[in-house]
């Protein structure tokens, strides 16, 4: 699995540049799911923006979990800076392989990972392991509204021209492969979200 391959880098564009789409979303997450307490992992988390934009306005127990443990430490740095101390932990590790029991969490999230996993039906498999019944899942990628959208992309093309080119040839064949592979998991539900706050999959046990 591939992602960000500069942790410092990505933290500075997270911070100077997408901060404002994450609370956005994260109340998006919470209307749509309705999910306020217990236990959401942040999947493939970066410096943990999501959870901690959800941890803000919910009672949810956060598991910070990224294959990078540069990004992890960072994490774990801004959940202390915002008090979730004893609300959040962080876990290394592989999203084909989540390291948990089955049926351990409320919610999964996930913001622009998905496109870096390597096998779809393994890493959804996966969330649907972990999930309670019942549980939930928020995943994919977007900026929360179109004004947001559209201020960023025209920040990031000004410093950067290339920097969706690592993205283009990943996220056409996921949304291709997404129904399918939903479908053959069996959730009780799934929707797919493709308007102005980008493309979701919400998944439900």
């Amino acid at each position: 699995m591939k992602g960000a391959t500069d942790p410092q880098s990505f933290d500075h564009i997270v911070k100077e540049i997408f901060a404002p789409i994450y609370p956005v979303i994260a109340d998006q997450i919470v209307r749509r799911t309705e999910i306020t307490d217990g236990r959401c992992l942040d999947a493939g988390c970066g410096t943990g923006a999501l959870g901690i934009a959800l941890a803000n306005i919910t009672d949810l127990h956060i598991t910070f979990f990224d294959q990078s443990e540069e990004m992890l430490d960072m994490a774990f740095l801004y959940a202390q800076k915002n008090g979730l101390d004893k609300r959040s932990e962080t876990l290394c590790g592989d999203i084909h392989a989540i390291p948990f029991f089955d049926e351990e969490f409320h919610l999964v999230v996930s913001r622009g990972s998905s496109p870096f996993w390597n096998d779809w039906r393994k890493a959804y498999s996966e969330i649907l392991r972990i999930l309670k019944p019942g549980g939930m899942a928020y995943i994919g990628g977007g900026f929360g509204n179109a004004e947001l959208r559209d201020r960023i992309i025209k920040t990031m093309n000004e410093n950067n021209p290339d920097w969706r080119n690592s993205f283009k040839d990943r996220i056409k064949p996921e949304r291709e492969a997404l129904p399918g592979i939903l479908s053959s998991l069996r959730p009780s539900r799934f929707e797919i979200i493709d308007d102005e706050s980008g493309f979701w999959v919400v998944i439900t046990k």
